[in-house]
């Protein structure tokens, strides 16, 4: 039941009202009757507003969670800016991280499923032989090939062009 402000102050007016005719009563009855009619009207009036102050506390926190998923949403996109998609191999994707000027952090792959998930789990390298590396991510236990060192490998082509990172050797 949704509680306005304006029916409680319509309620406290109306106790006020009877409370300040009680004097002009003649009977004990009356007044008696009077002070019960008060009194049941107060005590609608606090019941109210506890309901109200409740839903307050419920709004506020509802505000606090939608303060922090903006929050979060925020930090992700930032996340997001410093990544693109790469094939390392025909249908195997990776999101390679973007090095410029500014950036600090080394050049490395992160996990596509974990990304799509908004996670940023860095793919760890797992061991190496003669058909490729494979890269294990330790967040959804995937593994990926790159056979991108290996001499029989032919890159996957993107209008004329390989979407491997010339210049990096993996991690």
């Amino acid at each position: 039941m949704a509680i306005d402000p304006a029916t409680l102050f319509t309620s406290v007016k109306t106790a006020y009202d009877i409370a300040k005719g009680i004097s002009s009563l003649n009977t004990t009855v009356e007044r008696n009757e009077a002070v019960s009619k008060v009194l049941e009207i107060l005590l609608s009036v606090q019941s109210d507003a506890l309901l109200m102050k409740e839903k307050h506390s419920l709004l506020l926190s509802e505000i606090d969670n939608l303060k922090k998923e903006i929050s979060e949403f925020e930090k992700w996109s930032e996340i997001e800016r410093q990544y693109e998609l790469k094939e390392i191999a025909a249908g195997v994707y990776v999101y390679s991280y973007k090095k410029t000027d500014k950036t600090t952090e080394p050049s490395h792959w992160i996990c596509a499923k974990c990304y799509s998930e908004r996670k940023k789990s860095i793919l760890q390298r797992k061991n190496k032989s003669t058909d490729g590396t494979m890269y294990i991510c330790h967040t959804c236990n995937s593994e990926i090939m790159d056979h991108s060192q290996c001499e029989h490998y032919s890159p996957p082509s993107s209008g004329g062009r390989s979407v491997i990172s010339s210049g990096w050797n993996g991690l």
